[in-house]
């Protein structure tokens, strides 16, 4: 995976916000972004890339990708937030501005400088104010923040992204993993001996009849079993009501382990060459503070002497 930048990128108060921009707000954008964007690169460096036998380790691998699922979605609207701010996009979508629509537009008014409009801000960030806005002022991050939403957020070839994947696990908590799941075996006596079907690569079928609880005699429906690799049961009523047993399970969206691992690289790469690009673009308009810079153009910032290994507290797995 690509490196991060950490340096030439320091805190707020090293910078001077100047009438017309919010630097200093762009700064702690651009360090959020940049942070998350670490949190993410540490789950994923702890993931070997080498199929595994092992429950346990490719359980360690799902809580790591998910976590960096998490913090690679979010890395995304954070970096958002750096032009949001900087070029205060977010009055354009006031009520009554050049770039209000019904479609978009501010949830709240937002006001600079009054209570908690930083939050409100933040909260009315999203993809399409941001581009409607960079495409108005021809402004050459379009381009480039389109094109990484196009590959990596809507992805319509992919068979997923790490957006679904997020909104997955938002709706459902869950990802469902091939590696941690174990077909359903099914022993059957046939002529007084115990048959595992999956052993003998043998399929079955069969149907159960439903009566009434109270009335034996009236049937009202009936159970479906089928077994073809793994085991599945539905059930028919005589009223018209299926209810399928794919419908309560993950089959259709069980995912390899090492296809999401790839997907989550190739877009933590993409998504340090956008920050890179939102970086050039912007950083360089925004000062440092002469009072709080050193002779050798830098802010006079001592680094800690405490050093932290995180291999102390984790394992590549």
């Amino acid at each position: 995976m690509k490196d991060l930048r950490f340096d030439d990128l320091y805190s707020p108060e090293y910078y001077m916000d100047v009438p017309g921009n919010d630097g200093r707000i762009a700064i702690k954008k651009f360090n959020d972004a940049r942070d998350t964007m670490a949190m993410a690169h540490f789950s994923l460096s702890y993931i070997e890339d080498i199929p595994s036998d092992e429950s346990g380790k490719n359980f360690a691998k799902t809580l790591h990708i998910r976590h960096a699922i998490e913090d690679l979605n979010n890395s995304f609207d954070l970096l958002l937030q750096i032009p949001w701010f900087y070029y205060r996009i977010w009055v354009e979508f006031n009520r009554g501005a050049s770039l209000q629509t019904r479609q978009l537009k501010n949830k709240n008014e937002i006001i600079r400088n009054t209570q908690d409009w930083v939050l409100l801000a933040e909260r009315d960030c999203e993809y399409r104010k941001v581009m409607a806005y960079l495409q108005t002022t021809s402004n050459p991050l379009e381009a480039k923040i389109n094109s990484f939403f196009s590959v990596y957020i809507e992805g319509t070839s992919k068979l997923f992204t790490v957006r679904s994947l997020c909104n997955a696990l938002k709706h459902n908590h869950a990802l469902s993993f091939e590696e941690l799941y174990e077909p359903y075996d099914f022993w059957l006596n046939i002529n007084g001996k115990k048959i595992n079907l999956r052993d003998e690569h043998i399929e079955v079928g069969f149907k159960q009849k439903i009566y009434e609880k109270d009335n034996t005699d009236i049937e009202v429906g009936e159970i479906k079993y089928d077994y073809t690799d793994d085991f599945s049961i539905d059930y028919e009523y005589a009223q018209g009501e299926i209810f399928r047993y794919e419908d309560c399970t993950d089959e259709k969206y069980r995912f390899k382990i090492h296809d999401v691992y790839k997907e989550c690289c190739e877009y933590f790469d993409a998504l340090v060459d956008l920050f890179e690009e939102v970086y050039n673009q912007i950083h360089p308009q925004i000062s440092l503070l002469p009072t709080l810079v050193g002779e050798n153009g830098k802010p006079n910032i001592k680094s800690s002497e405490d050093s932290i290994s995180m291999n102390d507290y984790f394992t590549v797995v």
